[in-house]
């Protein structure tokens, strides 16, 4: 993740910025990618899933929004 690679934090400048990027990676590590030692994706090989989520899925993903969400709709 760039933010973490960076001198400087353009992109995580607040912590909920920082953890939405690092909800995402988290999805997208454990969901979508195979690992690159086991080649599966670690929620099939825990049997978490029958099979990997595709981007279609991921992004048809609908989003509840809280009483603390950092990112309230106007």
């Amino acid at each position: 993740m760039a933010c973490y690679r960076r001198q400087t934090n353009t992109y995580a400048k607040e912590q909920p910025a920082l953890q939405i990027r690092l909800d995402a990676y988290w999805v997208i590590h454990n969901f979508v990618r195979p690992h690159f030692t086991t080649k599966l994706i670690p929620a099939v090989a825990l049997g978490i899933l029958d099979q990997p989520l595709t981007w279609d899925q991921i992004l048809r993903i609908q989003y509840i929004r809280t009483e603390d969400d950092p990112f309230p709709v106007p």
